[in-house]
């Protein structure tokens, strides 16, 4: 029995480090709106059964140079959030989202960065500087490519995607894109974004 309980233990703290990934997702991505200067914005969920503090986490996109887009505050399980690129172009869109960061992706000095049209990467790092979430997208097959300035967002499937940085887990978002919903918490069982979305609508 003694043998057993050491076994499960070393299985817990084994299996430690891999139940911390993913703890924080992006779950919608809007990186070519259908306006002449893109309403960027990137959606993220707390896919974790804990509260968040975000104090030191940030946002990147494939170049590590850039400036980081720290996020702050704290998010409890299943809350949405939203990191906007520009914050007047992303308000006067979307009038009735007020649950986003007060950081600005296109605003950071001295080097601002905004997502490549044609395909890009969003990483989410922890205050530890540790990847917690990354995908590379693109607007090529097998990539959705109505996203790429045809007015939907790059949505994910389900936060119960076994890879989320695979195309198989994304699909085409609504027109415009719902950033910030759902704002409560993600169904238990699993279900598609579009279907939960649309509870919120």
């Amino acid at each position: 029995m003694r043998t057993a309980i050491i076994l499960f233990l070393g299985l817990l703290l084994t299996a430690g480090p891999a139940l911390a990934a993913n703890e924080l997702i992006v779950t919608e991505i809007m990186y070519n709106s259908t306006e002449a200067t893109d309403v960027e914005w990137i959606e993220l969920y707390n896919n974790s059964g804990t509260t968040l503090d975000l104090t030191g986490w940030y946002v990147l996109d494939n170049d590590l140079t850039h400036v980081k887009a720290y996020l702050s505050g704290t998010m409890a399980p299943g809350a949405v959030m939203v990191l906007a690129g520009t914050q007047s172009l992303f308000t006067a869109k979307y009038p009735g989202v007020t649950n986003y960061f007060p950081v600005f992706f296109q605003q950071l000095t001295p080097t601002n960065w905004s997502l490549g049209n044609g395909g890009d990467m969003v990483q989410v790092f922890n205050a530890a500087n540790q990847l917690v979430f990354g995908v590379t997208f693109t607007d090529t097959a097998p990539w959705p490519t109505a996203p790429d300035g045809g007015g939907p967002s790059l949505q994910l499937i389900s936060n119960f995607c076994p890879d989320m940085a695979a195309a198989a887990c994304w699909t085409v978002g609504a027109m415009n894109g719902t950033p910030g919903l759902p704002d409560g918490a993600i169904p238990t069982l699993p279900s598609t974004w579009g279907m939960v979305k649309n509870i919120y609508r």
